[in-house]
């Protein structure tokens, strides 16, 4: 008696049912047959009659799901489950995905639904079922039916449309923590791109902008409180809200951690109330919308600050007497990135560009990939030279994913399955009158020539005050130091020790400068600088504001000067002189042709 080949017992091969129509099923299908090295598997579409049969001799009911079902001895396979089951056949190293069966079938059904869900519309279909070729034909148990014709406006998976387990798809409480969670974080934006009217003469002294910066204090001041409240309870301490330039203090994750409980919470909520319906699609489309020019307005802050390369300032005197081994991983950053205008303003033009790309919807793909690059690039040196801007980088890195990820499962049939993907279709907006359209085109056009004038007119200036194009200090240099005395102590009774002497300063006006000791440590400083006061303030890095009483000042003959005053609680007079600059780093200029690499 011969066998039927549909019937699933021991000594049948697993037959594998999939969406004849599906360029995806279609693209797993071959992948399962290039990597099937004894031919153990039996394919059949499910809209063929030999996958009715199948089923019914399997005892499956019509409720199954239509992209993927496996049979074999073990039973019916579905959704996640079918997906396993042919890993553990190809062998390996493709049956060690098996070990996704740790994770909860709900969550591994909630993916795969979402996927299939989505498929049509990410990957396209055929329009009939495709017919196998002859050296395959053996192993499908369709090969003899007359291809089914699929209507062009009719989609199979219309009729067996899967519902999500537990209603916890992707459409319902996992996509409303992700539409409140970035909301929170970004406020008081949009509030904030209302502050581009700077350039426009008199705002400043507006109602409107006097308005504005009342509702962005407003919503901090609403914010300290409970996040003092919340390091008291769980760290024991009180975090400071003053501005230190990290974004990694104590405040900040705790920031992040009130947000993320709100956005739980109001989560929980929406989905409870609406339980398993979708969020609506006008919803989601102006929630990336906002998210878009968010990232964008923050893109295009942060790379104008490096296309006039502001943000590393060139290696100074105060970082040329410095010993290599007393600087900090984040100061070695600082130097290197600002040792090269060029790959700074390079770096700039990288996030201006993806920030550009966002404001546009059929850029913003496009924009969203550019942004992930540069702020994969950024987080990771933030984590790995400990810059204190971890939390924020890896923010904007999450952001730009989330832009792109309506477009990801495209990406991977693009790139990993190599399959041909249909092109996106944009929903029309809410508007459809000539006129909005118009009025919503300038809108953009004046939001766009805003943010471009804001950031360039901002860094125009500081570059005249305090950058490049800034007048040159005079006081700016590498000083030997001639002599070193402690007021009001008399020389033959007391000695200075080596870890008290200075030896070299290097001056940086009117910002910093470094004190290079006897003994070889250095002291990095900030500096204040008040030309006619004739002072010159030194104090710690960690502070902002100068000490009461600065050195007192005097310029001498021959490039000597003369500070005089209390420093480290002593009352010190320093006299030092200008030496000349002969550094390898500014001596040694660029060479195209390089008989051998100059690595000193």
């Amino acid at each position: 008696m011969i066998e039927d080949p549909t019937t699933p017992t021991s000594s049948n091969p697993p037959i594998v049912l999939f969406d004849g129509v599906c360029n995806l099923c279609d693209s797993a299908v071959q992948f399962v047959i290039d990597r099937d090295r004894r031919a153990q598997f039996r394919f059949a579409a499910m809209q063929s009659d030999a996958a009715r049969v199948a089923l019914d001799r399997a005892g499956a009911s019509e409720s199954l799901p239509d992209s993927m079902i496996v049979i074999d001895d073990r039973g019916v396979h579905t959704r996640s489950d079918a997906a396993l089951a042919v890993a553990r056949r190809l062998g390996f190293p493709w049956s060690l995905l098996t070990i996704a069966q740790l994770v909860p079938r709900f969550v591994r059904d909630t993916l795969y639904a979402w996927i299939a869900r989505n498929r049509y519309l990410w990957f396209g279909r055929q329009t009939a079922c495709r017919i196998p070729t002859p050296e395959l034909r053996c192993r499908f148990l369709d090969a003899d039916e007359v291809p089914q014709v699929v209507s062009s406006d009719v989609l199979i998976c219309d009729r067996h449309l899967e519902k999500p387990a537990l209603g916890l798809g992707f459409g319902t409480l996992p996509q409303r923590f992700l539409l409140i969670y970035p909301i929170l974080f970004m406020l008081p934006f949009p509030l904030t791109l209302l502050r581009l009217l700077d350039i426009i003469p008199g705002y400043g002294d507006s109602f409107l902008a006097a308005a504005v910066n009342w509702m962005i204090e407003l919503h901090q001041q609403a914010m300290q409180p409970i996040v003092a409240w919340m390091g008291r309870v769980l760290v024991g301490e009180t975090p400071s809200f003053d501005f230190t330039g990290s974004g990694d203090g104590l405040a900040s994750y705790l920031e992040v951690l009130l947000n993320l409980c709100i956005a739980s919470l109001i989560a929980f909520a929406w989905w409870f109330w609406r339980r398993s319906t979708p969020v609506s699609p006008r919803v989601t489309d102006a929630y990336r919308m906002v998210l878009r020019y968010y990232v964008a307005y923050v893109m295009l802050s942060y790379g104008f600050s490096k296309v006039f390369p502001l943000q590393f300032s060139v290696m100074g005197p105060d970082r040329l007497i410095q010993p290599y081994g007393d600087s900090s991983p984040m100061g070695l950053l600082w130097t290197f990135m600002g040792a090269s205008p060029g790959y700074q303003m390079f770096a700039g033009a990288a996030e201006v560009l993806g920030g550009l790309l966002l404001m546009f919807r059929r850029t913003a793909l496009l924009g969203a990939l550019v942004v992930m690059a540069v702020m994969a690039n950024v987080f990771a040196m933030n984590l790995f030279f400990d810059v204190p801007v971890k939390l924020y980088s890896f923010h904007y890195l999450a952001f730009a994913f989330l832009v792109a990820l309506p477009d990801m499962p495209r990406l991977v049939g693009l790139f990993v399955a190599n399959v041909a993907i249909a092109p996106r279709d944009f929903r029309p907006f809410w508007f459809t009158s000539r006129r909005w359209c118009r009025i919503m085109s300038i809108a953009k056009v004046i939001l766009i020539v805003a943010l471009l004038g804001s950031n360039t007119d901002a860094r125009i200036k500081r570059m005249r005050s305090s950058g490049p194009w800034a007048p040159k200090n005079d006081l700016r240099s590498v000083y030997r130091v001639e002599s070193f005395e402690i007021l009001g102590t008399p020389p033959d009774t007391v000695s200075v020790t080596d870890s008290v002497r200075w030896v070299r300063v290097g001056l940086k006006p009117p910002w910093a400068a470094t004190i290079l000791r006897a003994d070889g440590t250095a002291v990095r400083l900030r500096m204040r600088l008040d030309e006619k006061a004739s002072t010159m303030a030194l104090f710690d890095r960690q502070f902002l504001d100068p000490p009461s009483e600065p050195l007192q000042l005097e310029r001498l003959a021959h490039e000597t000067i003369r500070l005089t005053g209390i420093f480290d609680d002593m009352p010190i007079e320093v006299t030092m002189r200008r030496e000349e600059d002969e550094s390898l780093f500014h001596s040694r200029g660029f060479r195209w042709i390089s008989e051998y690499p100059f690595n000193r």
